[in-house]
């Protein structure tokens, strides 16, 4: 696959998974990730998720936290895709969260490292870019 056709299709993948954020529907959000799978959420916790079930029942906590927060949908900029190999690749970019009058409620970095299986791509870590801690 050619640095433009993965740019592409990983563009087209986080269209997937951001319509699934869009739904509130932790089943879709689920869907779309490896199982097990990591995720490194804003506040810094970790959370290794070993089943399909648990997948759904996390993000869809985390999707109707979005809600309460006003979200109405969202975007992505910045995308930037490295190949790791033939059948991963990393995916950065800015998550841009909007109400539904279309005002900014927050904006945030996040990686993905991806692994292609059979059904196509799938996210095996999701990590937040928190800041580093002060230090004193």
């Amino acid at each position: 696959m050619t640095d433009p056709e993965l740019m592409s299709d990983v563009r087209a993948f986080l269209v997937r998974y951001q319509d699934a954020f869009d739904a509130i529907d932790g089943q879709r959000i689920a869907a779309l990730f490896h199982i097990p799978a990591v995720t490194m959420r804003g506040d810094g916790s970790i959370h290794a998720l070993q089943s399909r079930q648990e997948l759904a029942s996390f993000f869809q906590g985390v999707a109707d936290n979005y809600q309460k927060d006003g979200y109405a949908g969202g975007r992505f900029e910045e995308l930037q895709v490295s190949p790791i190999g033939g059948r991963c690749a990393l995916a950065t970019l800015d998550w841009v969260m909007l109400r539904h009058d279309g005002s900014f409620i927050r904006k945030w970095r996040q990686s993905y490292n991806l692994v292609r299986v059979d059904s196509g791509w799938q996210i095996l870590v999701s990590t937040f870019h928190v800041p580093r801690a002060a230090t004193a």
